[in-house]
Parts: structure tokens; C-alpha cells; sequence
């Protein structure tokens, strides 16, 4: 399952299906293109050039959606904020598609309904639970670990305002570690935790 996909199973309130973000409003198409992004990252076709994203497009992915987000980002090389803006609109609407992937695995239902003005309304209520269960328990050993999808899934829960309704008070902690960590990449750290750290700031911006 991609990152963007466990993200918006967490994110998505289980019941009404869509997301609930805590307190302010929060950009969705944003966050979902930094999940893309994480996806590409994490999979070594993206790394961070004389500040800006680079994409290697040299061969496909296994994903079509991530695929078409890697051609995309492999256009032109931009600052991070940039071109997660350009993912989100090149692809809008970005959280439908990706939550559309999840309902034809039957991971959620998907509830269409029309208001007033004959405006379409799509909610993706959940249909596994073993699936957010096992996302959940991800998020929670990722605070304790060094795996790359759990890190990334932290890095956006975080940055969704989202990680302390996830995570006891022991494995939060843990967790906030890790990702501030992040704040500290240097510029000979690895490829992958560059892209973490510049999508982070750019989502923090």
C-alpha cells in the first residue's frame, strides 16, 4: 500500500469519510502530493538538488498514480514547496484519486451524493478495519524503528496535527524524535532523508 494511501486512511474519519484535520484547516492536496512525494523518495527516484527535487524517470514504477506523479515531478527540477504545489494541481482532485484506489481494493466504501446546487459529494466511509488497524500499529512501531514508510507516515501525520490522536504518550515521544530529527539532515545525508526533511519544511511553511 502506498504512503499517500495509509495517510488518508488515517486521516479520513472513519464513519463520515473524509478528512478531519484538528483545529485549523489544513491544505489536503498538499499534504497528499508531499505523499506522493515520500512514496517517490523512499523508492530512491527523487532526491534533493541545489535545493530543488529531482526525479528519475529513467524507468517506470509499479504504481500508476506514483508513476505519473514521478513524470510529472521529472519535467522540471523545483523547490519543494513548488513542486508539491504543482503535483496537487497537475493531478487535482489528488485525495479523491488516491482514496478512489483505496475503494477499488475494498479498503473503503465510496457514497456519492449531490446538495442543492447539484454539486457532487464523494465520502469514503471505511470498509476494512484490519487495514486501518495494521496502519495504525505501522505508525506506532515506526515511532520505535527505522523503517522508511513509517517514518514517512509519521512525517505527515505530524505535519497534519494529527500524531497525538495516533499515538499513546510514550510512542508520540518517540515519534517527535525521529522527526525532528529531520531538521537536523545535513547536506551528506542520505538522499532519501534530504527529500524528507524539504518536504517537511515545506509543509511546516
Amino acid at each position: 500500500m502506498l504512503i499517500a494511501e495509509r495517510f488518508l486512511l488515517l486521516c479520513c474519519d472513519p464513519v463520515k469519510g473524509v478528512p478531519q484535520w484538528p483545529r485549523q484547516r489544513h491544505d489536503t492536496p498538499l499534504l497528499a502530493a508531499a505523499a506522493l512525494a515520500l512514496d517517490l523518495a523512499v523508492q530512491e527516484r527523487l532526491d534533493l538538488r541545489d535545493g530543488r527535487l529531482h526525479a528519475d524517470a529513467g524507468l517506470p514504477v509499479g504504481h500508476p498514480l506514483l508513476n505519473d506523479a514521478l513524470h510529472a515531478l521529472a519535467r522540471e527540477d523545483l523547490p519543494a514547496p513548488d513542486a508539491l504545489r504543482a503535483l496537487a494541481h497537475r493531478f487535482d482532485p489528488l485525495p479523491l484519486r488516491i482514496l478512489d484506489g483505496l475503494h477499488r481494493r475494498d479498503l473503503v466504501h465510496r457514497l456519492v451524493r449531490r446538495d442543492w446546487l447539484l454539486r457532487k459529494r464523494v465520502r469514503y466511509p471505511l470498509r476494512s478495519v484490519q487495514a486501518r488497524n495494521e496502519t495504525l500499529h505501522l505508525l506506532a512501531a515506526a515511532a520505535h524503528g527505522e523503517d522508511a514508510h513509517g517514518l514517512a507516515l509519521l512525517l505527515l501525520i505530524d505535519a497534519s496535527g494529527l500524531l497525538a490522536v495516533h499515538l499513546r504518550a510514550h510512542d508520540h515521544e518517540a515519534a517527535m524524535r525521529r522527526v525532528l530529527a529531520l531538521g537536523r539532515a545535513a547536506d551528506e545525508a542520505a538522499p532519501m532523508r534530504r527529500v524528507f526533511a524539504a518536504v517537511r519544511e515545506a509543509l511546516l511553511a
